[in-house]
């Protein structure tokens, strides 16, 4: 009886132990419209759930980078706008806002930061469906291509290695070796480069964005409160406020329009430069730099309220202890 139990004991434990293994290969799908077939995109999504990948697809009227960062964080994907898990496959779409993005973490970069391959796929696999509006096919035509591409990751540079020592003797194959390594070294190397490019612009977009979005909530509310300023402080202090507020928001358009532009300067190149790449990360860098002054801008706006509140809560305090006298 006793080894029936100890047996039992370890069986299970062995289960807990292979649960977390087992957690890892999933499918997310967030379809809030219902415009995919989603049976025929967890088929799709299957071969990598099976290599242990985290899958997850969105396809929502609007957003962007942030709103993508946010859903991950959410679904436990993601623990920081910058620390992705490694096993993750997302297909992020806005289909109003006519954006699409694939993001992944470090266990799939060999196929698909590789030549920037992750744009390839985003272009020539899910964007014909997108344009289409036949959604489900371009999201499981791009599923199927990340997984050929995990199966046969790209060389950096393109083409293939090709082994010539079975074709040549002596002194010939020593050649042949010194040239083909030196190529692939330095093709290697422009694949680094290009992947460290694409990953500091793909940092600088994503806290550019994550700054908007949070400026953005701030700027709503501060217009809420703003609707009711005239039935709460003196004409002076709303003139004040109008003003502070006027100048903020002039900043937050601004920065919002540089956001823009950087993006769409970007995708008017079918395969951007390193150069482009590291241009298109200055403007983002730009737009921090404007969210900060614009954040500084709107604290004016905020510290004024917060004050003036303050200044009539002494006041009606004063009144009361007045009537009590």
């Amino acid at each position: 009886m006793r080894r029936l139990i100890r047996f039992a004991v370890a069986v299970a434990f062995l289960l807990l132990l292979a649960t977390p293994v087992l957690a890892q290969g999933r499918v997310i799908i967030e379809d809030p419209d219902g415009r995919l077939n989603q049976d025929a995109v967890r088929q799709a999504a299957r071969p990598l759930v099976d290599r242990g990948a985290a899958v997850a697809i969105y396809i929502v009227p609007k957003g962007g980078d942030a709103d993508a960062v946010q859903r991950l964080i959410a679904a436990g994907l993601a623990r920081s706008n910058k620390v992705l898990l490694s096993n993750v496959i997302c297909i992020y779409v806005a289909v109003n806002d006519r954006y699409s993005t694939i993001i992944y973490g470090d266990k799939w970069s060999d196929a698909l930061a590789v030549n920037d391959n992750a744009a390839v796929i985003r272009k020539g696999d899910l964007g014909p469906g997108l344009s289409d509006g036949d959604y489900t096919r371009g999201f499981v035509t791009a599923l199927g291509a990340i997984d050929k591409a995990i199966a046969n990751p790209p060389v950096p540079g393109g083409g293939t290695i090709v082994d010539l020592m079975p074709l040549i003797i002596g002194i010939g194959v020593l050649i042949v070796i010194g040239v083909a390594s030196s190529i692939f070294i330095s093709r290697r190397r422009a694949g680094q480069t290009r992947a460290e490019a694409q990953q500091r612009l793909k940092d600088a977009r994503e806290g550019a964005g994550s700054l908007i979005a949070n400026l953005g909530r701030r700027f709503q509310d501060a217009a809420e409160k703003a609707k009711y300023d005239k039935v709460s402080y003196s004409a002076a202090d709303v003139n004040r406020l109008q003003s502070l507020q006027r100048e903020a928001t002039e900043r937050f358009t601004k920065l919002q329009g540089l956001f823009d532009d950087t993006g769409e300067q970007l995708e008017r190149s079918a395969e951007p430069t390193n150069e482009q790449l590291t241009q298109a990360t200055t403007g983002y860098e730009q737009v921090k730099i404007a969210a900060q002054e614009a954040d500084v801008a709107l604290k004016e706006v905020e510290a004024l309220r917060v004050s003036l509140d303050e200044q009539a809560r002494l006041a009606r305090e004063e009144l009361e202890r007045a009537k009590k006298a």
